[in-house]
């Protein structure tokens, strides 16, 4: 067969599929229905990883999302490689969405809004993001009182969960924070799109950390915009964290990487962290013991 002609149906094939559009891609309401109808002991929280560097913690009597990214691919340059898992325009239930600074896949309209329309729900982030928040909210005429800027120091309570805005080490954006979310079944820092920077151990010195949700990539040329896999481990070790999990690693095609090389890393170098590697959709329960009683 002439090549021209097998290049021409590729064609065809890729145009249909494009013309499908997402919603051959998104899992309806299968994972939010697991999200918003699981019940979370007072001693848990439980934790979706969403792709990217997105998440949704339930803990307390909250859900609130960080840098969720319901979005498609914004670019040729910028190609989504995994399923979208939830339909914003379907959240129910939402207490708090926390942006850790104002890029795309971390502070998304068409993510953010149907989600702050659906439900009364806040939207946290540094002031590049907020300021994009409000102005969405503003040319809808709804309040943007719910927006509240944070900046490195701020403290949000958000029913029973603790958030802090902590220093973000990301050079790539025009302001940024992470965030260390207190839950009644342990300590999870996000670190958003951070870069490996030494005050990470300060935060370690400051404040247990459970589990931390780290950015990992491989960067294109002229480009840095996760951490190696050697640096994941370090910012581990330098925030005394008891669990690593690599997240960002599966959504871009520009910035793919294999998740077991930070399973690798810690095992080589011995590091005392244990490694989780998420997969889309899936679950991690953090769980504080209660203590025995005494009789």
């Amino acid at each position: 067969m002439p090549t021209e002609i097998v290049n021409a149906r590729v064609a065809r094939r890729k145009r249909a599929f494009i013309a499908l559009g997402l919603k051959t891609l998104v899992w309806k309401r299968f994972l939010l229905d697991e999200i918003e109808g699981s019940e979370i002991p007072p001693n848990e929280a439980a934790v979706w990883y969403l792709g990217g560097a997105g998440i949704a913690i339930k803990g307390g009597s909250a859900l609130i999302y960080i840098d969720p990214y319901f979005g498609g691919s914004p670019s040729r340059e910028w190609l989504r490689l995994i399923a979208v898992p939830v339909d914003p325009n379907e959240v129910r239930v939402a207490d708090a969405i926390l942006s850790t600074h104002e890029h795309g896949d971390h502070c998304h309209r068409d993510t953010v809004m149907p989600i702050l329309k659906r439900t009364q729900a806040v939207f946290i982030g540094p002031r590049s993001s907020a300021a994009r928040a409000k102005s969405w909210l503003a040319e809808e005429s709804l309040d943007a009182s719910r927006v509240i800027e944070v900046e490195p120091g701020s403290v949000i309570e958000v029913n029973g969960l603790r958030v802090r805005a902590l220093a973000s080490g990301d050079a790539n954006a025009e302001s940024a924070v992470t965030y260390l979310i207190e839950t009644p079944g342990g300590n999870l820092f996000h670190g958003g799109d951070t870069q490996y920077f030494p005050s990470l151990a300060d935060i370690g010195d400051r404040f247990t950390i459970d589990a931390a949700f780290i950015s990992v990539g491989r960067a294109p040329r002229g480009r840095r915009d996760y951490m190696t896999a050697c640096e994941a481990v370090k910012a581990a070790l330098d925030l005394r964290a008891k669990i690593l999990v690599p997240m960002h690693y599966d959504l871009w095609k520009a910035t793919r990487e294999d998740p077991q090389l930070v399973e690798h890393v810690a095992k080589v170098w011995q590091a005392p962290v244990k490694v989780v590697v998420l997969s889309l959709g899936d679950s991690l329960r953090l769980r504080k013991h209660l203590p025995t009683p005494q009789r």
